[in-house]
């Protein structure tokens, strides 16, 4: 008997098997004990754990070994230009429509959720470039790939990627747009300069939310990773997508995903070999499907695979550098309270930042020592591509109250993305150092409904990402 069989037979694995499920959301293992036995077999192995009810303890002790099991049930199977009919909608249909409407902005801000490996928003970055370089230039433009799976998104920063990774890609666009390192294939630095990776999980963190880097996005790409989720996940991720998007934004999703009355609030559009989805609040006028042309090659995007709520791990409690234990120990004085920001935040999430911008700009004028106020005019002017004025934002708000953790964790993501690891660290340390005494599930000031064990769990995941602890 095989040890998968043996799992198969054990009193505990129905409760394992449910815990598995309730933390990953992936409803796709409900009926496929023996792929997820052998799935957890090998861990076990790893583990040198022999029957269920040890691993289980592990599993509900140990955060890190939750992490090590979604990497392996986690699908990532993806290569470039994957799909050819949805990127040919995306360059006939979407993008002209969006860059269009942005033409006074200037802004082009896309989502790749569940990105993989990093195939996707790299494609996305090669279409843009390519075809409507011309077009955006000046632009300020955001690509943004998401996942659960700390191993694919350490892969997609690297942007390295094996020959099986172009089985679709003519070698043209290879040479033109990756440079060959050994047996690979490194992504050049100014289709890379486009693109960032950040950890998120659709089933467990909140979304649209400024705070979190997800909110007033032009185009939405997640395929073939609703598939693995129950129905009532899936009815409560819809609407989330939907106001995700900016009005008139459009959201792609895979071949399979679950019925369109799940997407009756979007306009839908039918094109030869894929359906769209927009949302848009104003009657829409036809768009006749593009007669079918030869152009250069589309972009693919990854399979996508499972997300979901994990169990949070125990991060050591790091002591606090000087400066910091300086500033705790001496809060500095308390400031006025000033008027609500809720309308600010409001108009952030939808994606209006210049009226978002003049809210905020309105309530400082009233009071300029609102840490609160310049933390989210500093979220905003980083969307707006204003990146010396989100930095001094954010450090003018940790300076007006050192004890506020969001300001030291958002300067931590914008100094990774300026690829200044070790300033980077120090801030995600800060983080960690001001939620040291705080409960998992204490709410954390400005977070919306983020609590502390979210925020811990977050910033662990973004420094073992990037290799820093």
């Amino acid at each position: 008997m095989t040890p998968s069989e043996q799992l198969l037979g054990d009193s505990v694995f129905p409760r394992l098997k449910a815990l598995v499920i309730e933390v990953t959301g992936m409803a796709f293992y409900a009926d496929k004990d023996l792929d997820l036995a052998q799935i957890i077999a090998d861990r076990m192995e790893q583990c040198r754990i022999s029957d269920c009810a040890a691993y289980l303890e592990l599993l509900q002790a140990d955060g890190e070994e939750m992490d090590c099991l979604v990497a392996e049930l986690t699908i990532g199977e993806t290569y470039f230009f994957r799909h050819k009919e949805q990127f040919d909608a995306l360059r006939e249909i979407v993008l002209p429509d969006i860059l269009a409407r942005n033409t006074p902005s200037r802004r082009l801000r896309i989502w790749s959720a569940g990105c993989a490996t990093g195939p996707e928003p790299y494609s996305l970055a090669i279409l843009l470039k390519r075809e409507f370089g011309a077009q955006i230039l000046g632009w300020h433009v955001s690509i943004l790939g998401t996942d659960i799976n700390q191993k694919f998104l350490s892969r997609a920063r690297d942007g390295r990627y094996d020959q099986w990774a172009f089985r679709a890609t003519p070698e043209n666009i290879r040479g033109e747009c990756f440079v060959p390192v050994g047996k690979q294939w490194q992504i050049r630095p100014e289709f890379k300069a486009m693109v960032s990776f950040q950890y998120h999980n659709l089933t467990r963190n909140r979304f649209p939310s400024i705070t979190d880097n997800i909110a007033g996005f032009d185009i939405i790409i997640c395929r073939n990773v609703v598939i693995y989720f129950s129905r009532e996940t899936v009815e409560a991720l819809v609407p989330c997508f939907h106001e995700s998007l900016v009005d008139g934004g459009w959201l792609v999703m895979g071949h399979a995903e679950p019925n369109m009355e799940l997407f009756r609030d979007f306009r839908t559009v039918n094109c030869p070999g894929a359906v769209l989805y927009q949302r848009t609040s104003v009657e829409p006028q036809p768009i006749r499907p593009p007669q079918r042309h030869v152009v250069a090659p589309s972009l693919p995007l990854p399979v996508q695979q499972r997300m979901a709520r994990r169990l949070q791990p125990q991060s050591p409690r790091p002591s606090p550098s000087p400066a910091l234990a300086l500033a705790m120990a001496s809060p500095p004085t308390s400031v006025a309270v000033s008027p609500p920001l809720s309308e600010v935040r409001h108009l952030a999430d939808q994606g209006k930042w210049d009226a978002a911008l003049r809210a905020c700009d309105a309530v400082l004028g009233k009071d300029s020592l609102n840490w609160r106020g310049h933390y989210l005019r500093a979220l905003i002017l980083d969307q707006m591509g204003d990146g010396d004025a989100c930095e001094s934002a954010l450090r003018r708000a940790i300076y007006l109250d050192r004890r506020a953790v969001l300001p030291h964790y958002h300067l931590g993501l914008f100094l990774l993305r300026a690829e200044e690891a070790e300033a980077a660290r120090r801030s995600f340390r800060n983080v960690l150092a001001l939620l040291g005494g705080e409960a998992d599930d204490r709410a954390v000031d400005e977070g919306e409904d983020l609590t502390a064990g979210q925020l811990r769990e977050t910033v662990g995941m973004h420094m073992k990402v990037i290799g820093i602890s």
